[in-house]
């Protein structure tokens, strides 16, 4: 029989967080709730805006909703730890941003107590490569202390590489698959300005509406075809997707529910869009990075798709498919549901399209 891991330190959870969330986070804020029936309890990520001046209506927030989706799910919080990740800024030093830290520690603790369900029993911050505990009391202790190697055979990471589990990629090595770069931004800007008055003026009417969506879903077909024979996607069909998708009754017939041999075309096609979404075009983001975000899902990838998820709604806090997807996502709802839902609405959205477009 396996022996239960024994978490004996703050730094024992540092290692396994990248196990449980399946990657390591930078720039987040995690939150993970200890439960009576071992570690693997929830777990809640999210990203930590670059401003500190919005950390505190976040861990306002943070609090209640933790502790409402763990209830939902039925599940007993004994204890909660926060963890709070944050590289340093140019010309910043560990230690500033770790005092920076302490801020949003304090914060976190005061929400939690406020909403008085579970207690917060670590608050940790990790900085590069060294960490705080904000709820150690002692003076000069638990600060900047360096981070576990993992190398020990009695360590955490040992212990679970021993069992065949892996640490997580860095959030920032996996967003790289789905995030714009500076690479070709400049085409890619130029393209969709070129693209978009061409497109917004064939919208002007129903009909022209129902047109274009019909023309988006055909484009995509022709895409996904030539990237199944080797072919990339050009400039000019890779702007009218991103533009005729946000139609959202072209988006939710986009959506993935054919056999799972053509899911490494679709991620394909998805993450290659919503790298082309560049600024000041940043906003058209969100379909693409939901569309890409269930791909994942399909193929197993939750932590990619929990990531790209998180990203769309940090562009847009109200895009609701991401929202939908999500909270599936935490709440552990079979991927074969949402499956059979969208298929079954694609099926209806393309007759009903059809029907207008004889009337009209």
């Amino acid at each position: 029989m396996t022996e239960p891991l024994r978490i004996a330190s703050p730094s024992d959870f540092l290692e396994l967080m990248p196990f449980l969330l399946g990657y390591t986070p930078e720039n987040a804020l995690v939150v993970h709730g200890i439960t009576n029936v071992g570690l693997a309890g929830p777990v809640m990520a999210l990203p930590l805006p670059a401003d500190p001046t919005r950390w505190r209506p976040i861990a306002e927030a943070v609090a209640p909703e933790f502790i409402h989706s763990t209830r939902n799910r039925g599940i007993d919080i004994l204890d909660v730890v926060v963890c709070l990740y944050r590289n340093p800024q140019p010309g910043q030093s560990p230690e500033a941003t770790a005092h920076l830290l302490g801020h949003m520690a304090d914060w976190m603790i005061d929400a939690f107590v406020n909403f008085g369900d579970a207690p917060v029993k670590l608050v940790l911050g990790i900085v590069g490569n060294q960490w705080w505990d904000y709820s150690c009391h002692w003076p000069g202790c638990c600060e900047g202390e360096p981070m576990p190697a993992g190398d020990h055979p009695e360590s955490i990471t040992a212990q679970l590489r021993a069992l065949g589990r892996t640490p997580g990629r860095p959030s920032s090595e996996i967003a790289n698959e789905y995030r714009p770069t500076h690479t070709n931004a400049a085409r890619h800007r130029r393209v969709l300005d070129e693209v978009s008055a061409d497109f917004l003026a064939s919208n002007r009417t129903p009909r022209g509406r129902l047109i274009a969506r019909q023309g988006t879903l055909d484009i995509i077909d022709g895409a996904l075809k030539d990237l199944r024979n080797g072919n990339l996607i050009g400039d000019e069909p890779a702007a009218r997707i991103i533009l005729g998708l946000q139609d959202r009754r072209a988006r939710d017939r986009a959506l993935s529910s054919g056999p799972e041999e053509d899911l490494p075309y679709e991620r394909q096609l998805w993450a290659d869009l919503a790298r082309r979404c560049v600024p000041p075009y940043t906003e058209l983001a969100p379909a693409l990075l939901t569309l890409f975000a269930w791909v994942a899902w399909r193929q197993g990838d939750t932590a990619t798709a929990r990531l790209a998820l998180r990203e769309a709604m940090t562009i847009n806090s109200n895009y609701l498919l991401a929202q939908h997807l999500h909270q599936g996502l935490n709440q552990d709802v079979p991927v074969d549901r949402f499956l059979e839902v969208f298929g079954t609405t694609a099926v209806q959205d393309q007759a009903e399209d059809e029907a207008a477009l004889r009337t009209l």
